[in-house]
């Protein structure tokens, strides 16, 4: 299955908070980063539905993985149509 990453984050990267970030413009489409909103989000073959956890003035977006696989949990994702 192919699908579009609506933000592009390193599942590595975690601060103080403990969670992953990223800045919100490595967003497909910045808009759609809004506290609550379920994305697709990863890079390469570490691809996950996630929370967008909050957005700070500075830009960086915190983000949980919901769990379980893509495929379980993409329904969550509302504006998400699959890519041939």
């Amino acid at each position: 299955m192919s699908v579009t990453i609506d933000i592009d984050v390193d599942w590595n990267t975690q601060d103080d908070t403990g969670l992953p970030w990223t800045f919100v413009d490595e967003a497909a489409d910045p808009s759609k980063i809004i506290p609550g909103a379920f994305v697709v989000a990863g890079r390469g073959s570490a691809i996950a539905v996630a929370e967008v956890v909050d957005v700070g003035e500075d830009g960086v977006v915190h983000l949980r993985d919901v769990g379980g696989s893509l495929e379980e949990n993409l329904h969550l994702v509302r504006h998400h149509k699959p890519v041939a």
